[in-house]
């Protein structure tokens, strides 16, 4: 069981982080994060930071180092806009319309998605699900992306984290990726992704998904494997026969029924990447009590 106190202090540090990085506009490689905020700013657009750009933000403090992480890409997600006004503000920056309904926007390096909160794939699915930032948190794949925080609100009014039941950082704190949500029409990318995001992040992988995860290897074919991670992360992250292993090694060591989590096997027993790193980064999980004692 998660300390309520750890989580606390944990939301206080990503709300300072998510205020660094939406104002520090003298950072250079920030810039066009800054702008892009000033502008749904001035149309009085509410939107919000989601999923993986907030994990990479607070991942960043979370490590040894202890300094801001910095997403590889950012989501954000516009209320109370139809597509057409959020097409019209954006436009000298539209790269393409993305599958899920969104658009894609490129400003100098950075890549931003940015749809509208009705547009939010399990809203359009499930209409119990009521469709509003608090719900957001309770449509993602993962639980280490269920977690949305205000891109900017009025003067006095301080920004949010909407995390519905913390599983976010709960995911964080207990260093494991479980399933959140397990619809999606893109098994093979939920696959990839499980595989790359355990491996590189080493994290234990729940009972939940390593349930999913046995149910779609014979499913997934190695062509998708392949070719899902150079469409998702633009290269090849895991050789094609090192997930197959990867995914034999999840059905050898779950249990259907278990509530047991799996940790795969660390790099010096299985190659991972193209290009293995001399020093693989560790995650000191332990930074909160360290920086309680200061």
């Amino acid at each position: 069981m998660v300390e309520p106190a750890k989580i606390a202090e944990l939301k206080r540090w990503l709300l300072r982080d998510v205020a660094y990085l939406s104002h520090r506009s003298d950072l250079h490689w920030n810039n066009p994060i800054v702008e892009t905020i000033r502008e749904l700013r001035r149309a009085a657009l509410p939107a919000v930071f989601f999923g993986g750009t907030l994990r990479s933000l607070l991942l960043g403090r979370l490590s040894t180092h202890k300094r801001l992480g910095r997403p590889r890409d950012v989501d954000i997600v516009v209320a109370d806009v139809p597509m057409d006004t959020l097409r019209e503000r954006l436009e000298e920056h539209i790269v393409r319309h993305t599958r899920f309904g969104g658009l894609q926007i490129k400003r100098n390096s950075w890549h931003f998605d940015v749809w509208p909160l009705q547009q939010t794939l399990a809203f359009k699915e499930d209409e119990s699900l009521n469709a509003s930032f608090d719900s957001l948190p309770m449509t993602t794949f993962f639980n280490i992306e269920a977690v949305a925080v205000d891109v900017w609100t009025k003067p006095g009014i301080p920004r949010r984290v909407y995390s519905g039941d913390d599983r976010f950082f709960e995911g964080l704190l207990t260093q494991t990726i479980e399933l959140n949500r397990e619809s999606n029409p893109f098994p093979a990318l939920c696959v990839v992704r499980s595989l790359v995001m355990a491996s590189s992040m080493r994290l234990f992988i729940g009972p939940r998904l390593a349930e999913y995860l046995n149910a779609e290897r014979n499913r997934v074919t190695n062509d998708e494997l392949d070719d899902v991670q150079q469409h998702h992360y633009g290269r090849r992250r895991l050789h094609v026969a090192d997930m197959r292993r990867l995914l034999d090694y999840v059905g050898a060591t779950h249990t259907r029924g278990s509530t047991d989590r799996i940790k795969l096997p660390v790099p010096e027993q299985l190659l991972l990447w193209e290009e293995q790193p001399k020093a693989w980064p560790t995650m000191n999980f332990h930074v909160l009590d360290k920086m309680r004692a200061q």
